[in-house]
């Protein structure tokens, strides 16, 4: 007899690295891009120039309400910042609502913790998932490569780790989240997932002359285990 298995869960982005190329491995319920090329050369492209990979297998949720603030007790920040929160990022985008980043598979724990702590409030726990596209650009070139199509500064001392900020991107609405990777700065971008197809080519003809290249989930674990 055959046992019943969920439907493997795909990014808006799985073809487009298909046709690049990508070794995928399942995870969490996702099949992610684990590779494009070997591990070594993605992770030297990384640190050369600017690469982007798609993570939009994380976690994604919306605490929004009167008492939104009130869910996370001691562990307030201010708008435009993050925190940690356990093994979850919590950004507060306005005064009544935060975005939460959690890993892949997460999300549904997460939000029904975050329910629990909300029991009785004025707050709304909203998954975003699979609404939203995330797209992390990371190297020494990735804040030249957003100046390229974001009106934001994205200078260190304007835009630190760690902080959160809603814009245009490329003429689309979008959530940037500044999440180095070690010492290599980072950007995630999350915004409509029927967009991701759109904005990634966009990067990567911005990108061209800074010789951009997609890499896979393993070169990022790489990257953020030094």
């Amino acid at each position: 007899m055959s046992t019943w298995a969920p439907p493997v869960k795909l990014s808006p982005l799985h073809e487009t690295a298909r046709d690049l190329g990508a070794r995928f491995a399942e995870s969490s319920g996702w099949r992610i891009p684990e590779a494009y090329s070997a591990p070594d050369a993605e992770i030297a492209a990384a640190k050369r120039g600017v690469a982007l990979a798609d993570e939009t297998a994380n976690g994604k949720l919306q605490v929004e309400g009167r008492d939104a603030e009130t869910v996370w007790e001691s562990q307030v920040v201010e708008i435009g910042g993050g925190v940690a929160v356990g093994s979850e990022r919590v950004y507060r985008l306005r005064g009544d609502c935060f975005f939460v980043s959690t890993s892949p598979g997460r999300d549904i724990a997460v939000r029904r913790a975050l329910m629990d702590r909300a029991s009785g409030r004025f707050v709304t726990v909203t998954n975003l998932t699979h609404a939203f596209s995330e797209i992390r650009v990371l190297g020494p070139d990735a804040p030249t490569l957003m100046s390229r199509v974001c009106g934001l500064d994205f200078a260190a001392a304007a835009f630190s780790d760690g902080a959160a900020k809603q814009s245009s991107v490329a003429r689309t609405t979008q959530l940037v989240i500044r999440r180095d990777a070690a010492v290599l700065p980072a950007f995630s971008v999350l915004g409509a997932r029927s967009l991701a197809t759109y904005l990634w080519e966009i990067l990567m003809g911005a990108g061209a002359d800074l010789q951009i290249a997609p890499i896979g989930l393993g070169a990022i674990r790489a990257l953020e285990s030094r």
